[in-house]
């Protein structure tokens, strides 16, 4: 109890800040980016692929339709959202977050891919695309469970960190290509608990060529899924 007050006071006593750029924030926005950090965030454009979020090169192209690479090669989620795109004050939040041991940022970045959502998103559970066990060890946290568990609060959908696995330690994906990247991650998920019929909704911080969770998804609907949708923070321009 004396903790807790002790909390509280602190609160009082210190102003909200924004956790990027550190400016005073009204207390209605504590647990958010200020207003400044935020609109220099660029946000997905309209015109989009609805099912990878890829921006089409041209504003002009209509949303609906499906981008190349979806219709040549369709991967196995069904649609993706995702907050902004992955460069700018949104990229050094989330490479924070991710890489310098930053995770209180795991709320502000929630509440941008909330927002983001469908009001009447039809999912079961959330399932965060998950870190072998000796990356998780030296990174002490997994981002994505992190974001899974804010959205989980704010949708009220359970999220598990149990149901998909990663059952060995794969090469850093940053600097390889898409083929590289999935012959890097072949059979490198596996589940751990039931999801038959489950919708799911994936979670993770960033989108680039999208084999990640394309092979998560895979996983999940072998698995019995009735359906993948992926929600991501930052989707990167290819």
């Amino acid at each position: 109890m004396a903790f807790g007050f002790l909390l509280n006071w602190l609160a009082r006593l210190l102003p909200p800040a924004c956790p990027l750029c550190h400016r005073v924030l009204d207390a209605a926005a504590r647990g958010s980016f200020c207003h400044i950090c935020t609109v220099s965030m660029c946000p997905l454009p309209a015109a989009h692929c609805p099912r990878c979020a890829l921006p089409f090169v041209h504003s002009s192209a209509s949303s609906s339709h499906l981008c190349g690479r979806c219709i040549l090669d369709p991967p196995a989620f069904s649609a993706t959202y995702a907050a902004a795109l992955y460069e700018g004050q949104l990229r050094l939040a989330i490479q924070r977050f991710k890489f310098h041991q930053h995770p209180n940022l795991d709320r502000p970045l929630a509440v941008l891919l909330e927002r983001t959502l469908p009001a009447d998103l039809d999912v079961d559970l959330l399932v965060p695309v998950p870190l072998h066990g000796g990356r998780l060890r030296e990174r002490t946290y997994n981002q994505a469970l992190l974001l899974a568990r804010e959205l989980s609060r704010m949708r009220g959908v359970p999220t598990s960190a149990e149901v998909l696995l990663k059952n060995r330690a794969t090469e850093p994906q940053q600097t390889l290509s898409a083929v590289q990247r999935r012959q890097n991650l072949c059979d490198a998920f596996q589940l751990d608990r039931d999801v038959e019929g489950k919708r799911i909704l994936l979670v993770d911080d960033v989108m680039t060529t999208g084999v990640t969770v394309d092979l998560c998804s895979r996983t999940l609907l072998k698995g019995g899924a009735a359906k993948v949708e992926v929600a991501v923070v930052g989707r990167a321009p290819l």
